[in-house]
């Protein structure tokens, strides 16, 4: 079997490539869960801000737990798709033009964020003004000071080169989230048992290897970043989480399975 790998946005953005599932413009996208939040309530449940201890508690629950692999099927369910091969995309954290040393920093500054509710009321909720924009634009929006902070993943931040248009890394870590490769589940039940068991185990191989280069990797991209000249900031986060302890009420759906996690050893 052949997959041809179409990468940096040529089929369109994250909403046209998800979008062309069903029609069989495309077979496969890789993205986050979250990405899904139109299709299944449930899949907000991905950018949920500080829902784990700490990143081995999201790798015990979300990526070797029942509980992520019970979160994929109910996410499939709900929005028509097959999910498989989580990855861990690497902790969200910001990179911005203004200094941001406390949670009250974050007042008024324009942050990008992407086009899911759940990442707008966080930001709005830690008192940030959060402008939602397409990935492919953030360089020129920070560039040009339509937006003031951009958040995402170190290593999607380094890659991006987000340290030419940005003086400050801040080292939030307010949500870790999942990548999935994601099929329309017409399509992928209309394959042959045997193809789709070729693509499960390609997918947990590629999953597992991505949650590896991110382990191995984050730690000396943030001093890449620091070379490049950036300057670290490590805020307190339990400040930004006292912000956000009503946060739930946004979400009511998410509450038992919020509690969920937040009980899982």
């Amino acid at each position: 079997m052949v997959v041809e790998v179409y990468s940096g946005g040529s089929l369109g953005t994250w909403r046209d490539t998800i979008e062309g599932l069903e029609p069989g413009i495309v077979q496969i996208v890789c993205e986050s869960i979250g990405t899904l939040e139109a299709y299944s309530p449930t899949a907000g449940i991905d950018a949920y801000p500080y829902l784990y201890n700490d990143y081995e508690h999201y790798k015990k629950v979300m990526l070797n737990g029942e509980i992520g692999e019970k979160l994929l099927t109910t996410v499939g369910e709900e929005g028509g798709f097959v999910l498989m091969g989580p990855s861990n995309r690497g902790a969200r954290v910001m990179t911005s033009n203004k200094k941001i040393e406390s949670v009250d920093d974050l007042k008024g500054v324009k942050i990008r964020a992407p086009g899911i509710q759940m990442y707008i009321k966080t930001w709005e909720y830690l008192g940030a003004s959060p402008v939602p924009m397409d990935a492919s634009e953030i360089y020129t929006g920070l560039q040009q000071g339509t937006v003031d902070a951009q958040e995402n993943p170190v290593m999607y931040a380094y890659g991006n080169a987000f340290y030419d248009v940005c003086d400050y890394l801040v080292l939030t870590n307010h949500v870790f989230s999942t990548d999935v490769f994601i099929f329309n589940d017409d399509f992928f039940n209309g394959l042959p048992a045997e193809q789709q068991q070729v693509f499960r185990d390609a997918a947990k191989e590629a999953g597992d290897f991505r949650t590896k280069l991110v382990e191995d990797k984050e730690a000396d991209t943030i001093k890449l970043m620091e070379e490049k000249g950036m300057e670290v900031l490590r805020p307190d986060v339990s400040k930004f989480q006292a912000k956000l302890t009503d946060f739930a009420k946004e979400f009511p759906n998410l509450t038992s399975l919020v509690e969920e996690i937040h009980a899982a050893k």
